[in-house]
């Protein structure tokens, strides 16, 4: 009987852990948005003419602004943002947090989170073991 449990929930975990893992290989628009982080600041520096079209081929938008500092953007597979900033498919030097570093750390979470899901059968099952030695034998 203990051999039945031990592959029911191995075979639990498993198929937890194959359903929940992330693509571990990125995606188009992931390797498209980081490829555009890449060559912003090559740009910006002046290793790459102000010419570049980014992997949409779009041409990198290149503004100078009131303290002297340039700023290259992409406008990502759309071509437009908001007016209040950037949508989700923008690239831009002055970004702190870009599309493709949120992927990466969404995709962090989801390893963790299924690791964690696939440890709770066999947390379970030892809880019920401790709880069922505790109480003894049941005399009816």
């Amino acid at each position: 009987m203990r051999i039945i449990k031990f592959i029911f929930l191995a075979a639990l975990s498993l198929l937890i852990l194959l359903l929940g893992m992330p693509n571990v290989e990125q995606g188009r628009l992931e390797f498209r948005n980081q490829y555009a982080f890449h060559l912003a600041p090559q740009i910006k520096t002046g290793e790459l003419p102000p010419d570049t079209v980014d992997p949409w081929d779009h041409a990198f938008e290149i503004e100078h602004t009131p303290s002297d500092e340039m700023v290259v953007t992409s406008r990502g597979a759309n071509g437009t943002s908001p007016a209040d900033g950037f949508d989700a498919d923008d690239i831009s030097t002055s970004m702190s947090n870009p599309p493709h570093k949120k992927t990466m750390t969404r995709k962090q979470r989801q390893f963790f989170a299924t690791l964690a899901l696939s440890l709770c059968p066999w947390l379970i099952a030892w809880i019920f073991r401790v709880r069922s030695k505790r109480m003894g034998p049941q005399i009816g």
